[in-house]
């Protein structure tokens, strides 16, 4: 990508080579729900949600679709329902459904609340939100920002803050989330970031790679397919969902996919003591063909069950960082 003052000297206005650029969905469940398209120049294009988490809806590279979108396609945030597993109505699939805060994985009962699947910070719309085109470097730089509340009358106050960065020219995202607790009391602490990777980007010609250290399989259904973890295979009738555990290293950890027929990929970057755990998810049914690499600091067993593992709790007043860099290639 060319320097800044070289960029004005070949056009008249920068969306010329790239954008971000705000929009309203106008049909079915997605009806009113905001997106922000954006596009770095080079062939990555993607969509934000502000009014799901500012989580990501589609994403593609060089038109290649790179993202999962499940059966019930994009759903606004008022069809949420919190109840059990209601949260699959609504779950968009997408690039990235972030999960938390309190809980992710399976319904439970804890500390006297009946949780729903994965919490209910992906139905949170965003506040404050702000689309910039930072011209301060040398090289322009496109950055989101919005944040997002999770609260109850007489319980939690929870926020989250997030930040996209894309440098034009360059094929990677840049996503920095806070998440700070404001209430009186220290509250149980999950988030799981559901990254749901789909075809033509994933097929069987697929290889995973990762260099965090693979643990175990979640249950005996997982056993089954520890022969073909690192692969996959062609959409299979009745199949059944298996979820692998990695344990992250490093300040470069990554997880991701090279697609072998399509030479291309993508490698998810996290930091072990932001995100220690790495989940992986692999579903090759009829419609429900999809690999979820999803970076955490638990397990998706549910509040109760990850007392087991060890919970953790963030504070009153305390800011907690996970800092992620999404690369496609």
């Amino acid at each position: 990508m060319m320097e800044k003052n070289k960029l004005f000297e070949y056009t008249g206005d920068l969306s010329q080579i790239f954008y971000a650029r705000p929009f309203t969905f106008s049909e079915g469940r997605a009806n009113g729900m905001r997106g922000i398209e954006v596009s770095n120049g080079s062939g990555l294009q993607f969509t934000i949600l502000p009014d799901r988490a500012m989580d990501i809806g589609l994403l593609s590279f060089r038109g290649i679709n790179f993202s999962y979108i499940t059966k019930a396609g994009l759903s606004a945030p008022w069809h949420y329902d919190d109840r059990g597993l209601g949260w699959l109505k609504t779950f968009n699939g997408g690039f990235l459904t972030t999960c938390g805060l309190t809980q992710a994985g399976s319904p439970c009962t804890s500390d006297g609340e009946n949780l729903g699947q994965h919490g209910d910070i992906s139905a949170a719309q965003a506040e404050d939100m702000c689309i910039e085109t930072n011209l301060d470097g040398d090289y322009p730089e496109i950055i989101i920002r919005g944040k997002m509340r999770s609260g109850v009358l007489f319980g939690r106050s929870l926020w989250l803050y997030r930040e996209y960065r894309i440098k034009p020219g360059e094929n990677k995202i840049s996503m920095k989330d806070t998440v700070e607790n404001r209430g009186e009391s220290p509250q149980p602490y999950m988030i799981l970031y559901h990254y749901n990777l789909g075809y033509p980007l994933l097929d069987e010609t697929i290889d995973f790679q990762t260099n965090a250290d693979y643990i175990r399989p979640r249950d005996a259904e997982a056993e089954k397919g520890i022969g073909w973890r690192e692969g996959f295979i062609k959409p299979e009738s009745g199949f059944r969902e298996q979820v692998f555990y990695y344990k992250s290293s490093g300040d470069k950890c990554y997880a991701g996919i090279h697609n072998k027929r399509l030479d291309t990929g993508v490698k998810i970057y996290v930091k072990q003591d932001q995100l220690p755990n790495i989940i992986q998810w692999k579903n090759a049914g009829y419609g429900d063909y999809v690999m979820g690499i999803e970076p955490a600091n638990c397990y998706p067993e549910g509040r109760e069950k990850q007392r087991e593992y060890g919970l953790e709790y963030i504070s009153p007043m305390e800011k907690k960082i996970q800092e992620i860099i999404i690369e496609v290639y």
